[in-house]
């Protein structure tokens, strides 16, 4: 019988070590979905308007994508006067339904918050998911400062932005 206790015990200290782990990947997992529901949203939003909703970089990137969160909280969830309501009276659309104040409000991990008096959209790290677009056909003499073409979206996880050599810990749309 102490036999059969001490293996008990050893199998439960083991699983209780790799906890930790099985919560960092589920978690990543959730971004990667979400990240993959924003994209979506965005494609519809591309499809009405003609172009993706426009964040240009300017000085610092994380910075600048942080900024980009409440972008896609707007052109997506339809809260354009950022109320954290959808503004039907003005037939906005919602592109992204975990975005939208109703279902946002009764979630238990929401995607949207207000962030220092802004809506934006977050993770399941609570991070803002980091967003930058910039015109399709830029002039010869401007540099492109997104990794892609239409739009960069990313989330830092549990990474640290402000150190470079945690960005493998990124999730991204784009391979590097």
């Amino acid at each position: 019988l102490m036999i059969v206790v001490g293996i008990m015990v050893i199998l439960a200290g083991m699983l209780i070590g790799s906890l930790p782990g099985i919560q960092s990947r589920v978690n990543r997992n959730k971004v990667e979905t979400f990240i993959a529901e924003l994209e979506s949203g965005l494609s519809k939003y591309q499809i009405d308007h003609g172009s993706y909703p426009l964040n240009e970089p300017t000085g610092d990137r994380d910075s600048a994508g942080v900024e980009g969160a409440a972008v896609l909280y707007k052109h997506l969830s339809g809260d354009w006067d950022l109320d954290g309501e959808v503004d039907f009276e003005k037939n906005e659309k919602v592109y992204v339904p975990k975005l939208d104040y109703e279902s946002n409000r009764e979630a238990r991990e929401p995607r949207a918050m207000s962030i220092g008096g802004k809506y934006m959209v977050i993770d399941s790290y609570s991070n803002p998911i980091r967003y930058l677009a910039q015109v399709p056909n830029l002039p010869p003499n401007q540099k492109r400062e997104t990794y892609n073409p239409t739009y960069d979206i990313w989330s830092i996880t549990d990474a640290d932005p402000k150190k470079t050599d945690e960005s493998a810990k990124y999730i991204t749309n784009w391979q590097g």
